[in-house]
């Protein structure tokens, strides 16, 4: 008898029929998947690989490392068909589905999951910035009411957060899901798997504007989050996009933030070792530093007092979150690191710099920024910003880094800027630069576009003595 995997997620047979999938061959269509993969490389016994075709790779020429690995099933495209006489020649033990089209298919299983659990309270977080430190803010309040679920990571794309919902069982009480955005569609596709009851919008910036024209767009994009079936949707207090979203969504927002938030009365801050806020009588440390990670707090506390939770549970929730890798991250040694590599837009890196010019900070600031990505038409005006920025605070020591940050040197250059700057397009040239100048006792932000790979100056910065 064929092994059966500990965890179940559908039968082979189910998946086929879901996907409106045909299956070639496979002697066990009654088989159990135990989980959904589309990397050959994390497959392992009982796993569905689903091959999907991407820019630069295809996972259909990865099918027999799957199988390798011990797949259950393979699920390919109806056009990919050749692709498996290696299989049906040597593996007659795995089940072969071929479907219209696979990246369909993934969302259309992740669908049905999500439907086997109609009582799980769903929340949804989106924003241009801080909706994975406010997801997993919420999430972590939330875990001290009940069992909950959420992305792992940054999984929050139209194929991250289909992949996160296989995660979920009949033990959760509460799903906490991001939905990240960078093109047209993408929104819905992921309404399409995960409906939520209770959703929320960090923010409103530029972050990937060069995809969509213009920040009316972003925002008629990122608002379908507040669909027509939701129970309650939140925005930031002062956002001048509430009237407008109300209108074409048809719907009634909520706020949150430093004056709408109940029961908060004041934040004090801790300088790197985040806030003092006061909540209902109680004082919360919060690791997270910077005003936008303060609001981030504020956010979740909102939801989670939608849902029930108390200033205990609040204050348990907050004080457990750790700051994560690229997330306005501090790393203390004898430079001092405010790593917030993980990506970058005007709003966010002008927020992070305005925290670091507040801080009181006895050695050198030095600001190494690299470039702001997929802003198309306002690449120009971005990074015109940034030298501005730059040119008002005049930390002791600046680095620009990547072609569109040329834009900012030239404007300081042409000002006389009168600290130390220095400019590069070659990374190994910045590492240099930036390890050569610091020395102890200096506080140093890293910033930039994740294609900029910012955090590769974190392990130099930390040998530096």
């Amino acid at each position: 008898m064929a092994d059966v995997p500990k965890k179940r997620l559908l039968r082979i047979d189910k998946a086929a029929s879901i996907t409106h999938g045909t299956i070639l061959f496979g002697s066990a269509p009654r088989l159990w998947i135990s989980d959904v993969c589309i990397d050959s490389r994390e497959v392992k016994k009982g796993s569905l690989f689903i091959a999907l075709s991407g820019k630069r790779t295809d996972g259909h020429d990865y099918l027999d490392q799957a199988v390798s690995n011990g797949a259950v099933c393979i699920l390919i495209n109806r056009t990919q068909s050749q692709r498996i006489a290696y299989l049906e020649a040597n593996a007659h033990s795995v089940a072969v589905i071929a479907v219209e089209e696979t990246y369909t298919a993934l969302r259309e299983l992740a669908a049905y999951w999500v439907s086997q659990f109609p009582d799980l309270v769903r929340v949804a977080i989106t924003g241009s910035s801080g909706k994975t430190t406010t997801k997993e803010m919420v999430a972590s309040i939330l875990s001290n009411i009940g069992p909950t679920v959420k992305n792992p990571g940054n999984y929050n794309s139209d194929i991250g957060l289909p992949l996160s919902v296989f995660t979920m069982n009949e033990s959760h009480e509460f799903g906490v899901f991001e939905m990240g955005i960078n093109h047209y569609g993408e929104m819905q596709r992921m309404l399409d798997v995960y409906s939520p009851n209770i959703s929320l919008m960090t923010n409103i910036g530029t972050a990937h504007i060069g995809m969509f024209g213009s920040q009316e767009a972003i925002i008629r994009e990122k608002s379908r989050i507040f669909h027509s079936q939701i129970k309650r949707g939140y925005i930031l207090e002062d956002s001048s996009w509430k009237p407008y979203i109300e209108k074409i969504r048809d719907i009634n927002l909520g706020s949150f933030g430093m004056k709408t938030t109940a029961g908060f009365s004041g934040a004090r801050t801790l300088g790197l070792d985040g806030w003092k806020i006061t909540y209902e009588g109680i004082d919360i440390h919060l690791k997270h530093v910077g005003t936008h990670n303060l609001l981030n707090a504020l956010a979740a506390i909102r939801i989670a007092q939608e849902l029930g939770a108390t200033k205990f549970h609040i204050q348990a929730g907050l004080e457990d979150v750790q700051p994560m890798q690229g997330r306005s991250r501090v790393i203390h040694g004898n430079v001092t690191v405010i790593e917030d590599s993980y990506n970058s837009n005007v709003e966010s890196a002008s927020s992070i710099l305005d925290y670091v010019n507040t801080l009181d900070w006895s050695g050198r600031k030095a600001v190494v920024l690299g470039s702001i990505k997929e802003l198309g038409f306002a690449e120009r005006r971005a990074h015109k910003i940034m030298g501005e920025k730059i040119a008002q605070l005049a930390p002791q020591g600046t680095f620009l880094y990547g072609r569109e940050m040329e834009i900012a040197y030239k404007l300081l250059k042409g000002q006389n800027y009168g600290k130390d700057l220095f400019y590069t397009d070659e990374y190994e040239e910045l590492e240099e630069h930036v390890t050569s100048y610091v020395h102890s006792g200096d506080l140093v932000l890293v910033k930039g576009s994740r294609s900029m790979a910012m955090e590769r100056l974190v392990t130099p910065l930390s040998l530096v003595s």
